[in-house]
């Protein structure tokens, strides 16, 4: 009996991994005009024979969102646009990561005013994603051909008062995003947890606004999180011990304010953390300074400091009269002396 179910078993399961690899469909009858709201002369509407271009649309949509895509005149319909009709790949909805990842790049170029970045570099080309300015892609192994995004670099480039797209997310196997020293504006999506692989992440120097997202907990291979000199505000999430691998925190110079949680004691990876010239308040957690940091500074510098740490190796104080004080020097130097004298 095990034998005569066993092949419609198999066969349902490879019927269900073929499912997986096939495009996303979603219907799309009433958006086959939609890039025709930018330019009509240049995006007639799509004809109902016209397979590829709906099927590649219908990828997309499914990707974003429908109510995100439509947008008038958005970032995700510009770029969703120029992929339909001015890419000279013409990539098809069979390539769906390629398809994918090319689209969501394109986005962040769209919703950070690309047009004006310092540096382009075969952006808006029909070169692959590897040529673009700014971007790497991983290399074929014995184990998969597939090529993915997996760094993304534009520091001091000009992305100026656009917002960080949620489509970054869509860059699955992305390994390091550095945007910093840029304009960015508005807040860290929650969808940028769903990168699982990302180890880097700098997105300091900027004016982005809004709280750290609890989800970041999800971000298991994270190393580097750099928020520095942003307006962001609120606590540091307590999901934030979920980061084992995490070995530097920075959120210095930003609006940022509570008490420090406890968790940050559990990210027994942690060499170097930042917490000065912010807002936060009461204790840093004794778990913290078990961890014997490289370096640790904080706001802890004067008689009313703003935060109590026994174990910072530097202490700050902001304005109206900042300052700094190498405080791991001082103890060293008490240490010696104290030797000396026995």
């Amino acid at each position: 009996v095990a034998y005569a179910l066993a092949p419609p078993l198999a066969s349902a399961a490879a019927e269900k991994a073929k499912a997986k690899q096939r495009p996303s469909q979603v219907p799309i009858e009433k958006y086959l005009d939609v890039c025709s709201s930018l330019n009509k002369k240049k995006y007639p509407p799509i004809q109902k024979g016209d397979g590829k271009r709906r099927k590649v649309l219908s990828t997309l949509i499914g990707a974003t969102g429908m109510q995100n895509f439509v947008a008038s005149g958005g970032p995700r319909l510009k770029a969703a646009c120029w992929l339909l009709y001015e890419d000279p790949a013409k990539l098809s909805a069979s390539n769906k990561s390629k398809l994918i990842e090319r689209y969501a790049l394109l986005v962040l170029y769209y919703a950070t005013n690309g047009s004006s970045w310092e540096r382009s570099n075969n952006w808006l080309t029909g070169k692959y994603v590897g040529k673009w300015e700014g971007v790497t892609i991983s290399r074929p192994t014995m184990l998969s051909l597939k090529r993915h995004v997996t760094k993304l670099e534009l520091p001091f480039n000009g992305l100026n008062k656009g917002i960080l797209p949620r489509e970054l997310s869509l860059l699955k196997e992305l390994r390091e995003l550095d945007l910093r020293g840029n304009d960015i504006q508005g807040v860290v999506p929650n969808k940028l947890s769903e990168l699982k692989h990302l180890k880097s992440l700098d997105l300091s120097m900027n004016y982005i606004i809004g709280r750290v997202p609890t989800e970041i907990g999800l971000m298991k291979d994270l190393t580097q999180l750099n928020l520095m000199a942003n307006y962001m505000e609120g606590p540091i999430p307590r999901r934030i011990g979920e980061l084992s691998k995490l070995e530097l925190l920075d959120v210095s110079f930003t609006y940022m304010s509570g008490s420090l949680p406890q968790e940050l004691g559990k990210c027994k990876a942690l060499k170097e953390v930042y917490l000065n010239d912010c807002d936060f308040s009461g204790q840093v957690p004794k778990s913290l300074c078990k961890l014997e940091l490289d370096e640790l500074w904080a706001d802890c510098l004067g008689p009313s400091p703003e935060v109590i740490c026994d174990c910072a190796t530097v202490c700050c104080r902001g304005l109206p009269d900042p300052k700094q004080v190498g405080v791991k020097k001082q103890r060293e130097g008490k240490r010696k002396a104290q030797g000396n004298v026995k």
